[in-house]
């Protein structure tokens, strides 16, 4: 990100000091990305959980689909996705209720959303959706600088990855 962006972000956001809170990881390339002029859609993936720093990170990437869809004639999809690690019926209903909340929320913003349920590793499912959709950037909930999730994520997902703290912002790229 070029430090002007962040500028803007950081007075928008009211976060006097949101540049000194950000970590950069180095590039990981896993896959050719396409040409942004051979993209038809723009595609963020949200790692979901129904925690309140996923809710903020939903509506985060809510927001940015929204601001990109007012400058670019681009289509804007938000993919949520929530894994679980095996399935039961308490859990399907469970994961059904928490991509209904998804679902509300992204009503509010008038956004396209689509909702996964992917069941497995967590950041083995989130990598793969974000592969699978070619996406431009994953964002995620976290509670600490140094979150376990976005640390695996940073060595197999092949778009940046933006994590949310309640009070800050992290930003960890692996694009």
């Amino acid at each position: 990100m070029r430090k002007p962006m962040l500028m803007r972000l950081q007075s928008v956001l009211g976060c006097d000091d949101l540049t000194q809170q950000m970590v950069l990881l180095p590039q990981n390339k896993i896959s050719p990305r396409r040409t942004e002029s051979s993209k038809l859609t723009l595609n963020i993936v949200v790692g979901y959980t129904g925690s309140d720093q996923s809710q903020a990170a939903l509506d985060m990437a809510l927001w940015i689909a929204y601001q990109t869809r007012l400058v670019k004639e681009n289509p804007v999809l938000v993919h949520v996705v929530y894994v679980i690690d095996q399935v039961q019926p308490a859990t399907l209903e469970k994961a059904d209720h928490i991509l209904w909340q998804a679902r509300c929320l992204a009503s509010e913003w008038r956004g396209s959303l689509d909702a996964h349920l992917r069941i497995g590793n967590v950041a083995t499912e989130l990598s793969k959706t974000a592969q699978e959709m070619d996406a431009e950037v994953m964002l995620l909930g976290c509670r600490t600088l140094k979150h376990p999730l976005v640390k695996q994520l940073a060595n197999q997902t092949p778009c940046p990855i933006l994590g949310l703290l309640p009070k800050q912002l992290s930003v960890v790229s692996s694009d």
